[in-house]
C-alpha cells in the first residue's frame, strides 16, 4: 500500500517516492535554543517523528537531521523586532549566549525524550557553521543572486523569479510580512543574509563584508547543504515555517545549486489556546514542564497530537489534556487485561491492514488511534493484542511496550474479595467503600455486565 503525503509545494496528496530506494533523506527545522520550547513547537516535532516512525514502519531507512539554532534570528514573534533572541536572554540574567543556548539544548532534548520522539541521526548547530555560511553567501554573491550593503548582504529576490512559488505570495506583496523597512534594500521584500554586527551585539564573527552574524535562513541552508547535500526528499516544519522561513531556505539552495532542494514539503497546523495560536507574544505558552508540574504524563500530550490530523488545528485546555491522560490510562489497563472468549489470532489480520491504511493516507493518525483501541477491546488473545498494540506503537510512539500484566498485591485481592461478597449481597455502601479503598492503593475498578474487572492503573 504506497505511503501518500501532502506536498505544501503542489498543494496535493502526492505518492511518496524517495530519490534512492529505500534511504530517505530527511530535514527538520529544530528549536531555537533560547528559551524552553512550548507545546506548539513540540507539536511540529511530534509530526517529524510520526513522519519518519511511518515511514521505517514502511520499511525506509531514513537519515534524519534536525538543526539547532543557537545563535539567535530575526524572529517575527517577537515584541522587539530586530533584536537578537539570545541576547535578549542573555540580558534577562544569563552569563553568555553560549552558555543559555547549551542550557536551553538541553531542556529541548529532555523534553523530546519524555515524548518519546526518536533522536534525529545529526543535530547540526548554527554556530559550528559559520564557515559554511560565509561560504554560501560569497557563491550566491558571485552568481549575482546577492549583494552587499554597508557590510550587510541582502537576497535579490528580483534576481530568482521562482520566488513565492512555495507560499503562493507574489513578490510585489511580500514587503508587507517583512518586521521593519530597510532604505538599503533594493527591494522591499529582499532579505538578509549576514548583518553588520551592531556595537551592543553578543555574537559576531569576522567575514569578507566585516563584523556580523548570519540571517535566519541562511543558517538552514548552509547546515541542509552541508550534512543532508543538495536535495533532500523531505522537508518538515510547522505551517509557520512556509514563510518567510522554508521560502528562503528554498531560494537560497535552489539559486547556489540549480537543483530542486525538496521534493516533498511537510507542514504541520499550529496548536491553539486561548483560542490564538500558541506563541510567546500572545502569553499563551505552555511548556512540557508546566504539565509535568501539574502532574499530567508528558505521553498524554502525544496522545492529544495523535487525536487530530496533522494539518487540523489543535486546541490546548487542560481540560483536554486531562482527557488525553485518562485515555492513555485506560488504554494501558484495557492491554494490560485478559479477556475471555478469545478468538483465534489468525483475526488480527484485518486490524494491521486498516492500521496501514491510516497511516499510509497521509499520516491519518487519529484513524490509527482508533483502531488501536478497537484492537485492545476485542476478544483477539492477549498475546495477540499485546503483539499488535506493540506493532502500532512502533508508529504511534506511546510506549505501549513497557505495559505488562502485573499480579494484584495479596492486599489488594483480600479486598477485591471482599468487595464481591458485598456486591453479591447487594451492599452497595459497602462496595463504593472498599472501590475507593482499591483506586487508593493504585488499582483501577471498572464494573461491567460481565463482571468486574481489576487492573493496575498506569
Amino acid at each position: 500500500m504506497p505511503l501518500i503525503l501532502y506536498n505544501t509545494l503542489s498543494r496535493t496528496k502526492e505518492e511518496f517516492h524517495p530519490s534512492t530506494w529505500p534511504a530517505v533523506k530527511m530535514y527538520t527545522c529544530g528549536p531555537t535554543v533560547f528559551r524552553s520550547p512550548h507545546l506548539g513547537n513540540l507539536r511540529s516535532f511530534i509530526l517529524a517523528d510520526i513522519l519518519r516512525r511511518t515511514l521505517e514502519y514502511n520499511g525506509y531507512q531514513v537519515y534524519h537531521v534536525k538543526n539547532i539554532t543557537d545563535i539567535g534570528h530575526m524572529e517575527q514573534e517577537h515584541q522587539h523586532p530586530g533584536e537578537d533572541d539570545v541576547a535578549l536572554a542573555v540580558e534577562k540574567g544569563a552569563a553568555v549566549a553560549a552558555a543559555v543556548a547549551e542550557f536551553y539544548t538541553g531542556i529541548f532534548h529532555e523534553a523530546e525524550k519524555r515524548l518519546n520522539i526518536l533522536p534525529a541521526h545529526n543535530f547540526p548547530q548554527a554556530s559550528q557553521h559559520i564557515s559554511e555560511v560565509i561560504a554560501l553567501i560569497r557563491r550566491l554573491m558571485e552568481q549575482g543572486f546577492a549583494y552587499e550593503v554597508s557590510g550587510t548582504v541582502y537576497f535579490d529576490i528580483g534576481r530568482w523569479p521562482q520566488y513565492g512559488r512555495l507560499s503562493g505570495n507574489r513578490p510585489e506583496e511580500l514587503a508587507i510580512h517583512r518586521v521593519e523597512p530597510d532604505p538599503q534594500k533594493r527591494n522591499p521584500a529582499d532579505f538578509t543574509l549576514w548583518r553588520r554586527a551592531e556595537p551592543q551585539r553578543v555574537e559576531w564573527w569576522e567575514s569578507p563584508w566585516g563584523r556580523g552574524y548570519p540571517g535566519w535562513h541562511i543558517e538552514d541552508s548552509a547546515m541542509m547543504l552541508k550534512h543532508v547535500g543538495e536535495q533532500v526528499d523531505l522537508l518538515v516544519g510547522g505551517v509557520d515555517d512556509i514563510f518567510p522561513h522554508h521560502e528562503d531556505v528554498m531560494a537560497q539552495c535552489e539559486a547556489a545549486t540549480e537543483k530542486p532542494l525538496a521534493t516533498y514539503w511537510i507542514h504541520g497546523e499550529h496548536l491553539e489556546a486561548e483560542g490564538e495560536r500558541m506563541v510567546v507574544i500572545a502569553e499563551n505558552v505552555i511548556t512540557l514542564e508546566d504539565l509535568v508540574t501539574r502532574g499530567v504524563d508528558p505521553l498524554a500530550f502525544r496522545y492529544l497530537c495523535l487525536t487530530a490530523h496533522y494539518r487540523s488545528k489543535l486546541h490546548f485546555t487542560w481540560e483536554s489534556i486531562r482527557a488525553a491522560e485518562s485515555a492513555l490510562r485506560n488504554l494501558r489497563g484495557k492491554l494490560a487485561e485478559e479477556v475471555e472468549g478469545a478468538q483465534p489470532s489468525s483475526r488480527g489480520q484485518p486490524y494491521v491492514d486498516a492500521f496501514v491504511a491510516a497511516i499510509n493516507n497521509d499520516l491519518d493518525m487519529p484513524r490509527a488511534l482508533g483502531i488501536l483501541w478497537e484492537v485492545v477491546r476485542s476478544a483477539l488473545p492477549f498475546e495477540e493484542r499485546r503483539k499488535l498494540a506493540g506493532d502500532f506503537d512502533r508508529v504511534l510512539g506511546l510506549g505501549l511496550a513497557h505495559v505488562v500484566p502485573q499480579e494484584l498485591p495479596e492486599a489488594a485481592l483480600r479486598l477485591i474479595q471482599e468487595r464481591e461478597m458485598a456486591r453479591s449481597s447487594q451492599d452497595w455502601a459497602r462496595s463504593d467503600e472498599l472501590r475507593q479503598q482499591l483506586l487508593a492503593m493504585g488499582i483501577e475498578v471498572r464494573d461491567t455486565p460481565q463482571g468486574s474487572r481489576y487492573s493496575p492503573r498506569y
